[in-house]
């Protein structure tokens, strides 16, 4: 197919937008007209090697960059210099050129060689024209990105601040490009540093929220945190559960079980884990011990990736037993923070459930007021608790009836929440029967 005969098709900012490569390659055709009408803008050698370079199929491109990087690069680089009025011309030599230099480190490292002072002025112009196709601005966004991060000093931190204060506003970056752009900045430390400073971790768990199972977005975005995660000013966002970031990892893997995914993931996860037991604590408590077995069942071909899911399930598996103590459940129930964690499963309320009879039941009467929050999440974790309270306790009913509690679930059996309903509707069951099994 055509589009496979070109560099400019390779560009990610064509991700799902068949509309506009078919416009950039349908334009391509009439650019060959339009360089001669731009006179003595450009070098008579720019308008041969551009035809000599659009004309020619994908691995003769590739061929023509091996032999005559110079003159390629020299090519597009006149061209951003002197025609950036040029609307179609410009989204075919921006996708064209960040395809080049995404494709490896060599033609990167070429590309930058070939570099004029002009050129990078040129393209933070360029960012804030009007009129241009998206991804024209965006593969200009990400060029001028690898550009300033290579290159480092002052101008990169204010370019990181200037890029993340300027998305959905004067920057015209769509969802999908935010992160492979964002990637650049966090290759270096001081600049992954100065994203953290600038809110870049609200904006990575905006996308991870809402596109968790958009594989392109999401490998992105869980690459950016695994990136981070090298940083030790990451560390403390990793560990706030407030944040989710951890949680909001977990729920992408589960969600795409895509190889791509399950690597970057289970890389971020290996790092943390050698260096945050409060990481390791989300991610028994978001149950990564269960994902971790049921990807170990699969049909994993990645031996990497296979040892890197056996090391974090190791670990997390040496911390369950202090994870699953009862300190923790009572810490959870005092902070009224009730979550689907290994306190809250069979296995514990067998080994604990005769601790739970200290100061008259305190703990229980707890869980019965939780009862009657307006938290979705405690009130079916606590209706389950307290079912299985009733199951093993040998008086665990007649608690219930003296608290009223066994009253409030049946009230929660009616609860529009189908999460809370069918907990309650469980719960009740447990009470009911005089020997409830599993």
């Amino acid at each position: 197919m055509f589009r496979q005969r070109r560099y400019c098709c390779q560009s990610i900012t064509f991700y799902q937008r068949e509309q506009y490569l078919n416009k950039v390659m349908k334009d391509c055709e009439d650019c060959f007209k339009q360089l001669d009408q731009h006179g003595k803008s450009i070098k008579r050698e720019t308008k041969d090697m551009f035809i000599k370079f659009t004309q020619g199929k994908l691995q003769e491109q590739k061929k023509l960059l091996e032999t005559d990087s110079v003159g390629v690069f020299s090519m597009v680089l006149d061209i951003i210099e002197n025609l950036i009025h040029d609307k179609p011309l410009m989204s075919y030599i921006l996708t064209t050129i960040e395809a080049i230099i995404s494709d490896n480190q060599r033609l990167f490292k070429q590309f930058m060689r070939a570099l004029t002072p002009q050129v990078l002025p040129k393209l933070k112009q360029f960012l804030f024209l009007d009129g241009y196709d998206p991804m024209a601005y965006e593969a200009a966004a990400k060029i001028a990105t690898m550009i300033i991060a290579e290159e480092g000093g002052n101008d990169a931190n204010e370019w990181v601040i200037l890029f993340l204060g300027g998305i959905g506003n004067k920057l015209k970056i769509a969802d999908f490009m935010i992160m492979p752009i964002c990637v650049h900045f966090l290759k270096h430390e001081t600049l992954a540093i100065q994203f953290i400073k600038s809110g870049g971790i609200r904006i990575i768990n905006n996308l991870l929220s809402k596109y968790s199972t958009d594989l392109q977005i999401a490998y992105y975005t869980i690459l950016a945190l695994w990136l981070l995660s090298f940083t030790t000013e990451s560390i403390p966002l990793f560990n706030d559960p407030t944040i989710g970031l951890i949680r909001l990892i977990i729920e992408s893997v589960q969600k795409i079980s895509r190889e791509k995914i399950l690597r970057v993931s289970f890389a971020c996860f290996r790092n943390l884990v050698d260096v945050s037991p409060q990481c390791i604590e989300l991610m028994v408590d978001n149950g990564l011990i269960k994902v971790v077995d049921l990807l170990l069942k699969g049909n994993l071909k990645d031996q990497d990736l296979i040892d890197d899911i056996k090391y974090v399930g190791e670990i997390l598996e040496k911390n369950m037993k202090i994870l699953t103590s009862f300190e923790k459940y009572v810490k959870e129930l005092n902070a009224q923070n009730l979550t689907w964690s290994p306190v809250h499963t069979e296995k514990f309320w067998k080994e604990n459930v005769k601790k739970f009879e200290e100061n008259d039941f305190l703990l229980i009467r707890k869980l019965a007021e939780i009862l009657k929050s307006n938290n979705n999440q405690n009130v079916a974790v606590a209706c389950y608790d307290l079912g299985e309270f009733c199951r093993f306790h040998p008086f665990g009913k007649v608690v219930l009836e003296q608290l009223n509690a066994k009253q409030e679930i049946m009230t929660q059996a009616r609860n529009n929440d189908q999460q809370i309903r069918e907990h309650a509707l469980l719960s009740l069951q447990k009470i009911m029967l005089h020997n409830w099994q599993v």
